[in-house]
């Protein structure tokens, strides 16, 4: 770089990659222990790659090395730019990178890049021959090297050791399939049982040590494993994570210290805040979290704990972050205990997805149970009605028939709209039936509350010009029946 000799700071970044499958490609063996030991042992490693970079390019010359955010598997930092500095920067990377080739064979990879810049007095940054740049710059830049290597990631291992990525890898002894990860390898070592009626099992050495790392984890956090706090109720998990977050950061700060300041907030939400709440009474005995770091988390538990916990992250996001313009959406997958926590995280991913694409993208929302909500008034709204719902038969006796009618006829509109985008003839006899529905359904009961809280479904809230409300009440109906069928 012939004008990189003019600049004196440089911005490094680094991004590990393949999370979400390490994350969550396990069996159900062991998967409570091991979902924590492994999100403990991704947020140590990216530390430590960290920890190194700052020791070695101090030790390369550079008079202060200065970690602004390493939290969900990214990390930034600030240095001195030199020839010596980045030559120990890229010692670094080929070591990081080495490292996670011989320990998961490419399931894990991690980039490193860095540019050199100048700070403005004024915020301004000047890179790349550009003056009076946003700092937002930096990570454009170090941001579009990631997407690069991520397209070479095995360059350095090709060049460094050949014959390691292609030559065949003589296995000794006899190969064993790992419980956990359902890998084939002669290294397995046996685990050991925690009663006398588990059967014995194998998994790889790095699965034992992260198995042992959650145990601690666990132990710590008082959580009895997926089945035994649950009871018989069905299982919660729960994905969230901030919406727009890399647009806030290349186009929304002024200068690299309100990016600091913005970030180190973001990171004692993410892994003190949130772990504060959990330990609230009414959530420490029935939310566990597995992974919370960087703008993201992962959380399992009592399935209608885990839906009240994530209003309460979405209320404690708004308080904290509401000048920074900060939303953040989610989606939680309902199962029971026992089905295998891979395929439950998937379902909470896509649950996820489907709030993050929102009307069109406007995010802020919220799906559970087949339908996306906005946490803008709609979420509060459904919650009301299940409350009702719920309050109305348990005091009044009032029948669940009700609740499997609204969801039959919400059925019914979504078809209608199905048919309408098909260019169809749509039918809206349904809209008479309901209201036909009610009118015979408040004429069975005496108690003036089921009567006054079924005129008020008919001639109000029903209508159907009030948009998605039928929607609304038929989704909180479906909360309703989950909550008393789990009663």
């Amino acid at each position: 770089m012939e004008k990189g000799q003019a600049y004196k700071q440089l911005f490094i970044g680094g991004d590990l990659s393949g999370i979400q499958k390490f994350l969550y490609n396990i069996s159900s063996r062991k998967a409570a222990v091991s979902l924590k030991g492994r999100s403990y042992y991704l947020k140590r490693f990216m530390e430590n790659v960290c920890e190194t970079i700052v020791v070695e390019t101090e030790k390369a010359g550079a008079e202060k090395t200065r970690v602004i955010y390493c939290s969900g598997g990214k990390f930034y930092l600030l240095s001195d730019y030199s020839a010596k500095i980045t030559q120990a920067i890229d010692q670094c990377a080929r070591q990081a990178k080495a490292d996670l080739w011989k320990e998961h064979r490419g399931q894990l990879g991690i980039s490193i890049s860095y540019v050199p810049f100048n700070e403005n007095t004024d915020g301004t940054i000047e890179c790349n021959g550009l003056s009076r740049q946003k700092p937002g710059y930096l990570w454009k830049q170090v941001s579009a090297e990631f997407n690069r290597q991520k397209k070479q990631k095995f360059k350095d291992i090709l060049t460094d050791n050949f014959s390691d990525f292609f030559e065949p890898i003589a296995v000794g002894g006899k190969p064993r399939i790992c419980a956990v990860t359902g890998i084939e390898s002669p290294d397995c070592v046996e685990l050991e049982p925690e009663s006398d009626e588990e059967e014995k099992m194998y998994v790889l050495p790095s699965v034992k040590e992260q198995i042992e790392q959650g145990k601690r984890l666990n132990r710590e956090q008082h959580f009895k494993g997926f089945e035994a706090f649950t009871g018989n109720k069905y299982l919660g998990v729960l994905r969230m994570d901030v919406d727009g977050l890399g647009k806030r950061f290349v186009e929304g700060f002024d200068s690299i210290r309100q990016y600091k300041e913005f970030s180190d907030r973001l990171v004692a939400f993410f892994e003190k805040s949130i772990e504060k709440l959990q330990q609230e009474q009414v959530f420490k005995d029935d939310i566990n979290i597995i992974y919370a770091g960087g703008d993201d988390l992962f959380i399992v538990g009592q399935w209608d704990k885990v839906i009240d916990f994530a209003e309460l992250i979405r209320q404690e996001t708004v308080r904290l972050f509401a000048k920074d313009n900060i939303s953040i959406s989610g989606g939680i997958a309902i199962v029971k205990p026992k089905f295998p926590i891979a395929k439950a995280a998937e379902l909470a991913g896509e649950a996820e997805d489907k709030a993050k694409q929102f009307r069109n993208g406007e995010k802020n929302a919220f799906h559970l149970l087949g339908k996306t909500v906005s946490w803008d008034k709609e979420f509060e709204y459904v919650k009301n009605y299940k409350q009702q719902f719920v309050g109305l038969h348990k005091k009044y006796d009032m029948s669940k028939s009700i609740l499997h009618k609204l969801m039959l006829y919400s059925a019914i509109a979504d078809q209608n709209m199905v048919r309408r985008r098909e260019g169809k003839a749509e039918d809206f006899s349904y809209i008479w039936h309901l209201s036909y529905y009610l009118t015979r359904y408040i004429d069975r009961y005496k108690s003036p509350e089921i009567r006054d809280f079924c005129r008020n479904l008919r001639d109000k809230e029903l209508d159907y010009r009030h948009g998605r409300n039928l929607e609304l009440i038929a989704l909180a109906a479906r909360w309703a029946e989950l909550s008393l069928k789990d009663e």
